[in-house]
Formats: C-alpha cells, sequence, structure tokens
C-alpha cells in the first residue's frame, strides 16, 4: 500500500477513474478515519490548465458547508520515485454509490427516485447560490451516493 504527505494517509483501494484523476480510499492516520484522495500524476496532465481546475476544485471545495456534499480535508502535492501529483482529500461518502447499487439489481421506487431527486436538488440549489453560483459538471450514478 502506498502512503502519502508524510504517511498521514494510507492508500486502499481505487474508487473510480475520472477525466481529471483517480479517486482511491485512504486511512487517515491522523483521525482514524477512512477519507477519499482524488489524485492526478502531474504527468497524466493534459495541459497546466488541467492542473489548475483541479487547485480551483480544491479551493472550491474548501469553502463548502452541506450535509450532502463530503468534507473537504485537504490538498497538497507530493512526489513518488517517477513523478509530481496533486491530491485532494475528501469525507469519504458512506454507503454505495447509486451506480454499484443499479448494477447489483436494485430497482428504485418511486418513493425513491422522489428521495433521490430532492436531496440531489437540495444540493444543487445550495451551489447555485454562491457568487458566483457553482456548477458541477459531473452528476452521474457514480457520484451519487
Amino acid at each position: 500500500m502506498t502512503t502519502l504527505q508524510r504517511d498521514r494517509y494510507r492508500i486502499d483501494t481505487l474508487l473510480g477513474q475520472g477525466g481529471i484523476g483517480d479517486t482511491f480510499k485512504a486511512f487517515d492516520r491522523d483521525t482514524k478515519e477512512w477519507v477519499a484522495v482524488k489524485a492526478m500524476a502531474l504527468t497524466a496532465a493534459e495541459n497546466w490548465k488541467t492542473i489548475e481546475l483541479l487547485e480551483r476544485e480544491a479551493e472550491v471545495l474548501r469553502q463548502l458547508r452541506h450535509p450532502g456534499i463530503p468534507a473537504y480535508i485537504d490538498a497538497f502535492y507530493c512526489d513518488d520515485e517517477q513523478d509530481r501529483i496533486y491530491c485532494i482529500v475528501q469525507q469519504l461518502a458512506p454507503g454505495e454509490s447509486l451506480q454499484t447499487l443499479i448494477e447489483a439489481g436494485w430497482r428504485a421506487t418511486e418513493a425513491d427516485v422522489v428521495t433521490i431527486a430532492t436531496q440531489l436538488l437540495n444540493i444543487l440549489i445550495y451551489l447555485h447560490q454562491h457568487d458566483p453560483p457553482i456548477i458541477h459538471r459531473d452528476i452521474k450514478p457514480q457520484n451519487v451516493t
């Protein structure tokens, strides 16, 4: 297992792969809690704009306080033998993703759909009330827990 940030975060498993980076489940040795670490190797970045976007994402996450959004914990650069890596650490969302549930055969009732839609809309309302409004561009079953 890999460790990051002076051995604070111990990487456990890959949670997902996205356009900007990979997300891992990791153990925070300081707080003794599981967290999500989004990591992007700088050599994997298409250009410097990609790195700026990830840094901006960390800055936006740092400002957010909503029970439906995993809390920001940390952001940092670290080096391994081959690359420099930018990481964003957030609270690990409890439960399974909507995608995982659907793949396992779960079928939503009308009440389930209303509950999920209401929760998502409440988060979007919160995001859009910021100045400037925050636009989430990656709402999909893999990102909903």
